[in-house]
């Protein structure tokens, strides 16, 4: 049996506004992290998110990958952006004056939860896309990317839901967690063939990956701020 949307997205409310856990497990190390508040340098801002989201709800992580078009409005040889629970691999800096991409060297705050970016020759004032593969958690608790277990006819279900305010955009995606920074976001979601992927925006495409999986696209969000940004997947019906 499948759970309504509405129904399911009152549940997730409750458990954001209580903020309990959603079910009984111990909670990932981050998921009572304290909310940090940290400016980040004004050389760099952020126009365009392009965002990918694999979860992995029976392992509580997931996987990201993140292309951000900017523009450099000062030389500096790094970028800073908020990031928290998460993990880095590959990086790179890419622009249109640029020869090839730029690898860049990713170092993480966990007290300021940031991430930098440094790179091997400072960069001119310019636009540039930077890209970067990382892991995250899936908490226990009304922060980021939560789960919330839920009792069916069927069994117990868990669904996937986000909160992002006030600053917890950063464990979903390295980002200007700040609300004076605003963007547009083009999210993609890769979730079990049987669920239900919803965004703020209407979706654009679904396609079967193969392996039980599907990719569902949403269309560009307006400008904003990093934490109205939501996604929620599960079996739901309309």
């Amino acid at each position: 049996m499948r759970c309504s949307l509405a129904a399911a997205i009152a549940l997730a409310l409750a458990a954001s506004a209580v903020s309990i856990p959603a079910f009984a497990q111990p909670a990932p190390a981050a998921s009572g992290a304290v909310e940090v508040t940290t400016q980040l340098p004004r050389t760099a801002r952020p126009l365009h998110y392009r965002v990918e989201i694999t979860p992995h709800a029976e392992r509580m992580n997931f996987d990201g990958k993140v292309s951000i078009d900017i523009e450099v409005l000062s030389a500096t040889d790094r970028i800073v952006l908020q990031a928290a629970a998460l993990t880095f691999a590959n990086s790179q800096l890419t622009g249109a004056a640029m020869r090839g991409p730029l690898a860049a060297q990713v170092s993480v705050d966990e007290a300021n939860q940031t991430a930098t970016f440094a790179f091997d020759t400072s960069l001119a004032p310019g636009r540039y896309t930077l890209t970067a593969d990382y892991t995250g958690i899936i908490n226990t608790q009304a922060n980021g990317l939560f789960a919330l277990d839920y009792p069916t006819e069927a069994g117990k279900k868990r669904a996937l839901f986000t909160q992002f305010e006030n600053s917890d955009a950063r464990r979903f995606i390295p980002s200007w967690d700040e609300p004076g920074y605003k963007a547009t976001f083009d999210l993609t979601l890769n979730v079990p063939s049987a669920q239900m992927a919803v965004s703020n925006m209407p979706a654009t495409s679904t396609r079967e990956l193969g392996n039980g999986l599907k990719q569902v696209v949403f269309q560009t969000t307006p400008k904003m701020s990093t934490y109205l940004l939501f996604m929620s997947a599960g079996e739901f019906e309309r």
